[in-house]
């Protein structure tokens, strides 16, 4: 069973690169291609974040395994029901500010994800999908929602309620997409991968 890279020696991988988009991101946009496509060729997924290189480097190739283990863990984990899926996202150490803006982030690539994919705003969705894409996109846009006043938060119980929300949130989108992954990709979903 692959399991993702590490979130920050990808990002610094892609942005030596000069990716299209940071490591989260590239995994929204794998997702929503992988919903909106079913089977997506790690290549044409890689095209989008790497875009087009004259020559190879070694910092290239790095960036390019690390890419093909996210893919191959990401298939793994939205086609096989024994294994949980997961948002790549920073761990719960991380300050909430910064999850919370990984999540609006990684929200954005899997809308750019769907739309490159082939779901288009006229495209016929059940209404269940176009309810939740349309959520996932609200969330997109939050960016920084939790607070907006500069003062040192004192007040306790508050940052425990928005690591509640937080966690509801995010939990929200991750099955949402496991929702829309079905409903677009049915024969995919049900087959399991050994």
């Amino acid at each position: 069973m692959q399991s993702y890279p590490d979130i920050s020696q990808l990002e610094s991988l892609l942005f030596n690169v000069d990716a299209a988009f940071g490591a989260i991101e590239s995994h929204g946009v794998l997702c929503g291609m992988l919903c909106a496509q079913g089977a997506t060729d790690a290549s044409q997924w890689m095209l989008h974040v790497l875009g087009e290189h004259e020559e190879s480097s070694s910092v290239l190739k790095q960036a390019g395994e690390k890419l093909l283990q996210l893919h191959q863990a990401s298939v793994e984990q939205m086609n096989n029901s024994d294994v949980k899926f997961e948002l790549m996202l920073p761990d719960e150490d991380e300050p909430l500010e910064a999850r919370v803006e990984a999540l609006g982030v990684w929200c954005q690539g899997f809308v750019y994800g769907l739309t490159v994919g082939g779901v288009k705003q006229d495209t016929e969705l059940p209404e269940d999908c176009k309810e939740l894409i349309g959520d996932i996109l609200e969330i997109s846009r939050a960016g920084y929602v939790i607070d907006d006043d500069d003062e040192p938060d004192t007040d306790i119980d508050e940052s425990e309620e928005d690591e509640i929300a937080f966690m509801e949130v995010s939990e929200y989108v991750r099955m949402g997409v496991l929702l829309i992954y079905e409903e677009l990709q049915p024969l995919q979903s049900s087959q399991t991968v050994h």
